[in-house]
């Protein structure tokens, strides 16, 4: 008897551990059926926007798994590859939950074809009703913001009859879908004006149409806290900004400037969505002194210790690029094997212009950086170089392609993950960087040389003596 008596506190005491151990994780058990080739990602529904919690490639069964902390909260899947940008099936997961997620998939589909969940919560039913009809929303007026406005009251009315009929046990949930609903629509509105698309749609700027925006000036939107609550929170704050810019100086170009900038985060004022927007818009600051200008102001308000840690990283990443830094002593050969170093150009600006043969904008921006440097073809204390990063197995193929269109810069060849490129984190090309004749920073993220901004920054380092 004694003996049982400890099996079962023995066995109690593990199981309490191992609830302990386990408390804040849920798992999703998921099976591909069908074509199995691409692989599954998960995101989580996190202050504002969606953050990627990995990867998984199915194995031959068609069987791949993911582990989450979490005490509740909201989930997508989405397929690599799949089709358009937005989510098609979500998941409400709790605590110890432990969820079976299959997915169905014919060979000539380009996305899932459906997915069902078993033993699916009332939450995760819910959500997925509300993701369907935005999306068959959101479709219906992509790109016709006429028709957007002419449907946008209808919708809002059969969003509030939907949260009237759906109400669950689970009240900090119903708090939940209201606010996300709410700022759902609000990004419907919104978003409506650039067509659902990018800032550098048409516009729907018609005088007749304005009345319908008006409630996008209103101060409060920009600081109220359900932003959080909803993956377009952030996406409905760069369309509320956008449309602002727009309205004030009538220039597609400055919208566009704008949204790459966090600089907006000095116009809200609740803590929580300012620091929110910063984190969203930080992956976008190339450059120390923009950091030093719209973030390093707010350090206070990154309080928690992933929050802290995003503050931190950028900072030591962007410290390398500060203006007056040494620049980095790239070393590369050009179409005759000669090799060039930042440090061989002592005493004259350089200019270089990172490009590759199969970039479109690149190509486009070629053209003009050529006529600038035409422009300076007198002076000797300036150089143009052209530094690709198509990588060395491509050669000849570049020499090639050099040759053909008679490039008069300077052309160096790289990889994509070495040198210049690696130690300036560069993401995305083209990108022009400016040194002094010191070899020191200037700018490791220039304008593009069709910005007149450009050719003012290199006339103003050579101004310097």
């Amino acid at each position: 008897m004694r003996s049982k008596l400890l099996a079962i506190l023995l066995w109690c005491s593990l199981a309490a551990g191992n609830v302990y151990a386990n408390g804040n994780k849920a798992t999703i058990d998921c099976t591909i059926y069908g074509n199995r080739a691409s692989g599954l990602f998960l995101y989580e529904l996190k202050d504002g926007t969606t953050v990627s919690l990995g990867f998984k490639r199915p194995d031959v069964n068609g069987n791949c798994n993911f582990e989450v902390d979490v005490k509740e909260g909201i989930f997508f899947f989405k397929k690599a590859g799949g089709k358009g940008h937005e989510f098609k099936y979500t998941i409400y997961l709790k605590a110890g939950e432990h969820k079976k997620v299959s997915f169905y998939m014919e060979k000539s589909s380009v996305d899932y074809d459906s997915c069902v969940i078993e033993n699916e919560n009332t939450e995760s039913k819910f959500l997925q009703e509300w993701l369907n009809a935005k999306n068959e929303y959101s479709h219906s007026v992509a790109t016709k913001p006429d028709i957007g406005r002419s449907k946008y009251a209808q919708f809002e009315k059969f969003a509030i009859s939907f949260l009237a009929s759906h109400k669950t046990n689970n009240t900090y949930f119903n708090i939940w879908l209201n606010d996300k609903v709410s700022i759902d629509l609000k990004y419907l509105k919104a978003g409506n004006y650039f067509g659902l698309g990018r800032l550098n749609a048409n516009y729907d700027s018609t005088a007749n149409a304005q009345p319908f925006y008006k409630p996008l000036l209103d101060k409060n939107i920009v600081n109220d806290v359900r932003l959080l609550r909803s993956e377009h929170g952030m996406e409905l704050l760069d369309y509320v900004f956008g449309y602002r810019k727009f309205i004030e100086v009538k220039n597609q170009e400055k919208v566009l400037e704008n949204y790459f900038s966090p600089e907006n985060a000095a116009k809200i004022n609740n803590g929580s969505v300012k620091v929110a927007f910063l984190l969203h818009k930080m992956p976008g600051v190339k450059e120390f002194e923009h950091f030093v200008k719209y973030v390093e102001p707010y350090k206070d308000i990154f309080t928690t210790v992933a929050q802290k840690e995003a503050y931190q990283k950028l900072y030591n990443d962007l410290t390398p690029f500060a203006v007056g830094k040494a620049g980095y002593n790239f070393e590369l050969k050009d179409v005759n094997e000669k090799t060039y170093t930042l440090n061989g150009f002592k005493g004259k600006v350089v200019v270089i212009d990172v490009w590759a043969m199969w970039c479109a904008p690149c190509l486009a921006e070629k053209p003009i950086m050529e006529k600038i440097a035409e422009g300076y073809k007198n002076r000797n204390d300036i150089a143009f170089i052209g530094m690709s990063v198509d990588g060395y197995s491509k050669k000849d193929a570049w020499k090639g392609f050099v040759k053909k269109h008679a490039f008069t810069s300077i052309e160096l060849l790289s990889q994509f993950d070495e040198s210049l490129f690696k130690f300036y984190k560069i993401s995305v090309i083209p990108r022009f960087l400016i040194f002094d004749r010191e070899g020191k920073i200037v700018t490791v993220d220039a304008p593009r040389p069709s910005d007149p901004r450009f050719k003012k920054i290199v006339d103003a380092a050579l101004a310097v003596k």
